[in-house]
């Protein structure tokens, strides 16, 4: 099961895609850079959401211990991933990308790696039934 869900976070890359895409060629040109990426933050974390409780439906975890460690392989990916395209890809520097995470300064990408990390459990704990 975590194998599925290792393979299941290469998806939310092209969604993130996607989503950048989308602010890049549409509000984006019209909005404050901040605001277009604060917006854009939103509803990716919104995109996951969706995408994460579809994974839930279809392959559901079988305890909250292993959702846990599906969010932590998928914080640790996601990490490597944003760290990785930013020095090696666009060229950005350390401190340029830290930045994309001062809360504040109004910059909201934090709750990105934050959702990534915190949705499996969050899904499966709403498909529980209460007691």
């Amino acid at each position: 099961m975590i194998a599925r869900y290792l393979l299941a976070w290469f998806p939310m890359v092209l969604l993130a895609i996607l989503n950048g895409g989308l602010r890049d060629f549409t509000y984006g040109q019209t909005l404050s850079h901040d605001l277009a990426h604060q917006i854009s933050t939103i509803t990716l974390i919104l995109i996951f959401t969706l995408y994460v409780w579809f994974l839930g439906r279809i392959w559901p975890l079988p305890s909250l211990h292993q959702a846990a460690i599906v969010g932590a392989l998928w914080l640790v990916l996601t990490v490597i991933f944003e760290f990785g395209m930013g020095l090696f890809v666009t060229g950005l520097t350390w401190m340029e990308m830290f930045r994309a995470y001062d809360l504040l300064s109004g910059n909201l990408w934090i709750l990105v790696p934050l959702a990534v990390a915190l949705l499996p459990s969050l899904i499966f704990l709403s498909g529980r039934k209460m007691a």
